[in-house]
């Protein structure tokens, strides 16, 4: 494909390290996805790194499935991550213009945001994002691009994102033991907004909440820009636990049963205690599954703990009265049953679950809400025109690149 360019994503989710690589063309502004890998995410826990050899074989897991299906191999990725740690600051950042004659340019839009960006950040965290939100020249607001306006004073509102230090020095010492160089760390929020948030929904006022095994992420947006982040550590992943306890089963079985339970339910005829073959379940033990006691007695009080706790971060941001395009609800629980109605009750917005847009290539497993960061991770990437990854073309697949990863990380136990 001429006038085309390979993108490469790691998706550090909580449940999931999925690996994907879109090839995009110019000509056609169109994306396909090449390769694709998902790999359980052990070696962490909510995002974070709790065990670094475990999570380095995961991460080259996932990146060597990806390889092998796109035929070669990659050296760098921008990199996709949500945990705890990341919260946000809004910041006030002014400035006089520069230039003799009045005239804003680039080196003015750089010295305000870097005046911004002059803030007590806590300790052990730093700014992986700073986003411009609007700016203000001479007291007119609401500009969204200064360049070429003429003023004297040029004020900036930004939205900025900030990480825990340690934290981000373990995953990034994680991926250059295995030999991947990042490209840029992507907060989730904001590659999963460019999968799913319309132009208008951004700039009306809107909630994405992007819930995941064991973390939900909400990211507000106002005016096109964000201008609220946070996660809170519940997600999905609960609700799975929960089943695991109440119905008596394993982890596995209880999450096979909470996926299967939608298709199930939308059959008009079905009797309430079912068999445990139709949750995917083999097994010798004769116990039936009762519909109502999984929905209604374990399944729905526990989304209600969560939608609670949502809305009351919505409150607590102070932009609960700008939103008006209400809640954008997506990521792998967002495909747990009656979850639309539920979150309609607790939270009185409008409401509507996000699918990532039709896009070309090896696509079938992957257009659903548990992919929307992944996907979204590609569109954001290219968009900040920071990614370019040059592929290793080969005849046939090599498996030196994994016999190579690895040897980096045994190299340091060896005698």
């Amino acid at each position: 494909m001429q006038h085309s360019k390979i993108i490469s994503g790691i998706d550090i989710g909580t449940s999931k390290i999925t690996t994907i690589i879109g090839q995009y063309s110019d000509t056609e502004d169109k994306f396909n996805i090449i390769a694709v890998s998902s790999i359980p995410s052990l070696g962490f826990r909510k995002g974070q790194i709790i065990n670094i050899e475990q999570a380095s074989s995961t991460i080259v897991q996932s990146i060597e499935s990806a390889e092998r299906m796109a035929g070669f191999q990659i050296n760098s990725a921008s990199v996709c991550l949500s945990a705890p740690h990341i919260e946000s600051i809004n910041s006030h950042g002014v400035v006089a213009i520069s230039n003799p004659n009045g005239e804003i340019n680039s080196e003015d839009i750089e010295r305000v945001v870097d005046a911004a960006k002059a803030i007590a950040v806590p300790t052990g965290k730093e700014i992986i994002h700073i986003i411009p939100i609007k700016y203000t020249v001479d007291g007119q607001e609401g500009v969204i691009d200064p360049v070429g306006m003429n003023g004297v004073r040029l004020e900036v509102e930004a939205h900025i994102i900030i990480a825990s230090t340690p934290s981000l020095k373990n995953l990034k010492k994680c991926l250059e033991d295995i030999g991947i160089k990042i490209d840029q760390l992507v907060y989730s929020g904001l590659a999963t907004a460019k999968s799913t948030l319309t132009e208008t929904e951004k700039e009306l006022g809107v909630a994405l909440i992007d819930i995941g095994g064991s973390i939900t992420t909400l990211t507000i947006f106002n005016e096109g820009s964000p201008v609220y982040s946070s996660v809170i550590p519940v997600g999905a992943g609960n609700v799975t636990n929960d089943l695991a306890i109440g119905l008596r089963f394993s982890l596995d079985d209880a999450e096979k049963i909470k996926l299967r339970l939608n298709k199930i339910s939308e059959s008009k005829k079905f009797e309430d205690e079912i068999e445990l073959s139709n949750f995917g379940i083999q097994s010798d033990d004769k116990r039936r599954v009762s519909i109502q006691t999984s929905i209604n007695g374990i399944i729905k009080p526990r989304l209600e703990e969560i939608f609670h706790l949502i809305y009351s971060k919505i409150d607590d941001s102070g932009f609960a009265q700008a939103i008006p395009a209400g809640i954008v609800l997506t990521g792998g629980g967002a495909q747990t049953i009656n979850i639309k109605e539920i979150c309609e009750k607790i939270i009185p917005l409008p409401l509507r679950i996000a699918t990532p847009p039709k896009v070309g290539g090896i696509i079938d497993d992957i257009i659903n809400p548990a992919y929307s960061s992944s996907i979204g991770l590609l569109m954001y990437s290219n968009d900040n025109k920071k990614t370019s990854n040059t592929p290793t073309k080969k005849n046939k697949i090599s498996t030196g690149g994994i016999f190579d990863k690895f040897k980096k990380l045994i190299e340091p136990l060896m005698p």
